[in-house]
């Protein structure tokens, strides 16, 4: 099965527990198995794993797809699909985390901790806020910092922790995305060996075109998918309220100029958002497949891509929950929870619009004053 045909057929799923997940505030049980027996979580584990191996481009529009169905499960499919360290990882820990059973469920956060480095490994400790999946993860992917190995980001690792070696703190009291289960994730000087751990620019030990970007390459622009479909989401409700929604007039907004003219808007909006994200990360995937090594400024572009997104899914938020008039403001209504979800997640770091200031210290001539592009 292709993850161009997987949207549609998790369509009744996620639209059947998506008002539990809001209540309850995490996905339900039964729409992760079905997730994972759907293959959802696998979009880039290695085919000898069982997985799709697709190029980044491919996994963002499923994401923005899912992300018009519901935004929060969108959202933990973008958290757990890092079946790239199947090989970003040495074989044995591999091994471990996969086993012979079904697809593990890897949440990953790259807010560090603090990394010791002892005989065979190292002990980790830290608090990793807003991990999304949190109740869910059967294993965490946690960045560590080793300051003993030189300043910045030179002593960044990712650890692959088992859930039963850190606990899960109930902090995720929220509004928007209240079903993404963004909760904290606590080690206490956990011993992680070797095995089990990869520094930041690593090279996959696979070497074939879907690992051959650096893993924030893979991860950074996934959240980005989500918002723009959840910007698109937006647009969808009003289209299916507006025939019916009435004014104090007794006209119809979808008989009413103001509204037809920003529908049209945000639709070309969030087409050319979506579009830009596609293409620029399309160019990187390309350059790999045809053996080259991607430029500082076509991974620039991408940054560029997800701070135009940013902007774009903003923008038609706020114009269609103008246009819904009293409907978001109840709690049932679709139009509301899909704003509140989209302002939300438009709040994450990887979102930021200060990551503007990388593609345009680039094109003027300065390094771009970020560890990683």
């Amino acid at each position: 099965m292709s993850i161009d045909e997987l949207p549609e057929l998790l369509r009744p799923a996620i639209e059947k527990y998506r008002d539990a997940a809001e209540d309850q505030g995490r996905v339900a049980p039964e729409l992760v198995d079905e997730l994972r027996d759907r293959g959802a979580f696998r979009l880039f584990t290695p085919v000898e794993r069982g997985g799709h191996e697709a190029r980044t481009a491919a996994v963002l529009d499923f994401y923005t797809r899912v992300a018009r169905i519901d935004g929060p499960t969108a959202w933990l499919l973008w958290n757990f699909n890092v079946g790239f360290v199947a090989g970003w990882l040495p074989e044995e820990g591999t091994a471990r985390i996969w086993g012979d059973g079904p697809d593990p469920l890897i949440a990953n956060s790259g807010q560090p901790g603090l990394l010791t480095p002892v005989d065979g490994g190292y002990r980790l400790a830290g608090r990793w806020k807003i991990v999304s999946g949190a109740h869910v993860a059967e294993w965490f992917l946690l960045a560590g910092a080793d300051p003993s190995a030189g300043p910045g980001f030179a002593g960044l690792r990712f650890c692959a922790v088992p859930r039963g070696d850190v606990s899960v703190l109930e902090t995720w009291d929220v509004v928007g995305m209240r079903a993404s289960d963004s909760n904290t994730v606590v080690a206490d000087d956990v011993f992680v060996p070797d095995t089990l751990t990869a520094g930041l620019f690593a090279p996959n030990r696979i070497d074939r075109p879907a690992y051959r970007l650096p893993a924030i390459n893979l991860l950074f622009p996934g959240c980005a998918a989500v918002l723009i479909g959840m910007a698109r989401a937006a647009i969808d409700e009003v289209i299916t309220i507006a025939p019916g929604k009435k004014g104090f007039d007794g006209v119809s907004l979808a008989e009413k100029d103001h509204v037809t003219i920003a529908v049209g808007r945000a639709l070309s909006q969030v087409a050319a958002a979506r579009g830009l994200l596609l293409e620029t990360q399309g160019e990187l995937d390309r350059t790999v497949a045809a053996g080259a090594e991607t430029t500082e400024e076509q991974r620039a572009a991408v940054r560029g891509a997800i701070c135009h997104v940013t902007e774009t899914s903003r923008a038609v938020l706020g114009a269609m929950y103008e246009l819904g008039s009293s409907e978001p403001l109840y709690r049932e209504s679709r139009l509301g929870r899909i704003f509140r979800d989209g302002m939300a997640a438009a709040q994450s770091a990887n979102l930021s619009t200060t990551q503007w200031t990388i593609p345009g210290r680039i094109a003027v001539g300065q390094p771009s004053g970020w560890p990683f592009v």
